[in-house]
């Protein structure tokens, strides 16, 4: 772990991490003692409490190891930022009526780990935090908490035997976020969660979130189960890697987009909660059509609330039939796993049962037709329509290029270039779509696509000439893909070739071939509009 000893007399610091053999440089505004810790690993900082300053950790586990002269006279400010963890040592406190704690260059996310031995919760010690949403958490050392009181606007944590811990102010902090707080050991979260999802029981929809083990839900079939387990896991988008996000963020399925009030309201489950039709289970991420039912990757935190019965069957949630919880190996995964319920010993993993007249399906044409169903219903719901022309255009420094006769035979386009364009940019431009979202067949492609070209020439005054599609220089390009023995590569819609590279004058024509179009959702405002 680096150490590091910051004052205002010292501007710039560096060192190397003999870990990792990398050298930090870190530089300290003398106006207005600001540091910034980006990508910097684990560092211990010891900080001159005597100024004025703010610190701004992102990506890195930030230990501020002492306020040095400090007597909590001057502003102190805490910038969390995305991924890290900032720590204190040796927290005192009479560093608490002048500190501020800011989440918001984090989204509102981030962590705060604090020693809070020496700590009194006397009326002045109260810490202000501001940006606070779904995904900032505290870590006390020192101290367990077991549940917090909102009054006349400052929160206070206290262990299990009432023993106040820490005061807190925050903007705007409603009673309805104390009852969301997510206490688990030392750390507590402030989580915005995705609750109220309606389950369909013999009394009458009731929250997902308010149901119990040993209450009871309504079937599709119209028989009554026993709730046995309630699995509850929270997930945090700053922590969630790319490649992971496809079966991490939530589904969000459209009031009516099954059918006719089917769900009765917008309803949310994980990409990989299996919808049921006619029989049929499938998963709600290779439901997706960008329309009516979309996967919403703008969420910052969101719970997943999982429900197993006493035997497997189809829940009505939002009037819309779904799976009961099947443990299939990944109880593990939900953060209540150990939680006595219903029944404390739950065995071995036994799988999804076979239940007669119910098909798991992930693909084939069954998946296909429910596909299509959706998708047509989609345009009535969204006046919206799927159309094959990619709408192909040609612009140079804001001129269109004018279209010449194209070889429908070859799929070849060629674009006179305006006057000039030798000074300019060509951008091509098309329709897009996203590959998973208008396609009949199931799909977990994420990539935006316009069309697939096999090459690109240009054709001038100094001849005829290929613009290679491996060229770095080329913009608004997919990785290559071999079509039956065909290198393609497909643009995202908006794809720019450089004037240092095609280095057209004259009488200049940009030759298209194009192997592949797809399939563009296109409103119908916008129809209107071109029309």
């Amino acid at each position: 772990m680096a150490d590091i000893s910051l004052t205002p007399e010292d501007p710039t610091w560096a060192w190397t991490d003999a870990e990792t053999d990398t050298e930090f440089n870190f530089a300290l505004n003398v106006d207005n003692g600001a540091v910034n810790f980006t990508d910097a690993g684990s560092v211990t900082a010891n900080f001159d409490g005597s100024h004025p300053f703010s610190v701004y950790a992102e990506n890195t586990s930030l230990l501020i190891g002492n306020l040095n002269g400090g007597a909590g006279d001057e502003p102190i400010t805490l910038q969390v930022g995305p991924d890290s963890t900032t720590g204190f040592a040796n927290f005192q406190s009479q560093w608490l009526d002048n500190m501020t704690i800011d989440f918001s260059q984090a989204g509102g996310t981030g962590t705060v780990a604090m020693n809070v031995e020496n700590i009194t919760t006397n009326p002045t010690d109260v810490l202000h935090i501001v940006g606070v949403e779904g995904g900032a958490s505290f870590t006390f050392v020192g101290a367990t908490p077991d549940h917090a009181e909102l009054n006349d606007g400052i929160l206070t944590f206290y262990e299990a035997d009432n023993t106040p811990i820490l005061q807190v102010e925050a903007d705007n902090f409603t009673q309805e976020d104390v009852d969301s707080l997510e206490f688990n050991g030392n750390n507590v979260s402030f989580a915005c969660f995705l609750r109220g999802t309606l389950i369909a029981t013999p009394e009458g929809p009731r929250c997902v979130e308010d149901l119990r083990p040993g209450d009871q839900v309504q079937t599709a079939s119209g028989g009554v189960r026993t709730v046995k387990w309630i699995g509850r896991r929270t997930l945090y988008a700053a922590h969630i890697p790319d490649t992971h996000a496809i079966r991490a963020f939530p589904v969000r399925i459209a009031a009516g987009a099954f059918a006719p009030n089917i769900p009765g309201r917008d309803l949310y489950v994980s990409p990989g909660h299996h919808m049921y039709f006619n029989g049929k289970l499938i998963p709600a991420m290779l439901l997706v059509n960008g329309k009516t039912i979309i996967q919403d990757f703008s969420q910052k935190v969101f719970e997943y609330f999982h429900l197993e019965l006493d035997q497997f069957d189809i829940l009505l949630s939002e009037g819309a039939a779904s799976e009961s919880y099947v443990d299939t190996g990944n109880r593990s995964m939900f953060q209540n796993v150990n939680n006595v319920t219903l029944l404390a010993d739950f065995g071995p993993p036994e799988g999804r049962p076979a239940i007669d007249g119910i098909e798991v399906l992930r693909s084939g044409p069954e998946v296909s037709a429910v596909r299509k169903r959706l998708l047509k219903r989609a345009e009535h719901l969204t006046q919206s329509v799927r159309v094959s022309d990619p709408d192909i255009r040609v612009e140079v420094d804001g001129q269109a290029a004018v279209a010449q006769t194209r070889d429908s035979a070859e799929s070849v386009l060629r674009f006179s270039l305006p006057a000039g364009a030798g000074i300019g940019d060509l951008q091509i431009l098309s329709r897009s779509a996203i590959v998973r979202e208008t396609s009949p067949y199931p799909r977990r492609d994420l990539r935006k696509v316009g069309v697939g070209l096999i090459r690109i020439t240009i054709e001038d005054d100094d001849g005829r000439r290929d613009i290679s599609l491996s060229d770095t220089q080329v913009q608004g390009l997919h990785a290559p893909q071999d079509v039956h023995g065909v290198i393609m590569r497909w643009t995202d819609g908006h794809a720019v070739i450089p004037q240092t590279l095609h280095r057209a004058r004259g009488n200049a024509v940009l030759e298209l071939h194009v192997l592949r179009t797809y399939s563009y959702w296109e409103s119908a405002e916008t129809k209107l509009q071109a029309a």
